[in-house]
């Protein structure tokens, strides 16, 4: 396997565990100093942030995940993607579906065990 199709494993098992409800399948995928700069949220460092964001998330509603990759490329140790994102997510009380989409920004860093997420950036297509 290639180095981005190693970078796109990394990617998928993030969207995978997700879509699958389990944070922990997210969290192995995250580089200890992972930074989150998120539309409309306050900036969130390593993997305690992750866990805080997407633990209630998950808790409180299942999702269904889309990534497009627009841009990928492989550095000495990093790698960056660049893309579009869809998520639909449905309220496990109430069944009420909301839905979102927008572009990303991911750097992953090589370490021993795999690629891990260490900056997440995105921005939120706007509705009119």
């Amino acid at each position: 396997m290639s180095e981005i199709d190693n970078v796109k494993h990394a990617l998928n098992e993030w969207l995978d565990g997700l879509d699958s409800g389990d944070l922990e399948r997210m969290v192995k995928t995250v580089d200890p100093d992972a930074v989150l700069c998120n539309q409309h949220q306050p900036t969130g460092y390593g993997i305690q942030a992750v866990r805080e964001k997407y633990g209630p998330r998950i808790e409180a509603a299942s999702f269904r995940s889309g990534f497009d990759i627009e841009h990928i490329k492989v550095y000495d140790g990093f790698a960056v993607i660049i893309g579009h994102f869809t998520v639909e997510a449905t309220d496990k009380a109430s069944r009420r579906k909301n839905a979102g989409q927008g572009r990303l920004l991911l750097v992953y860093r090589k370490h021993a065990d795999g690629w891990k997420m260490i900056v997440d950036i995105d921005n939120n297509d706007d509705k009119s």
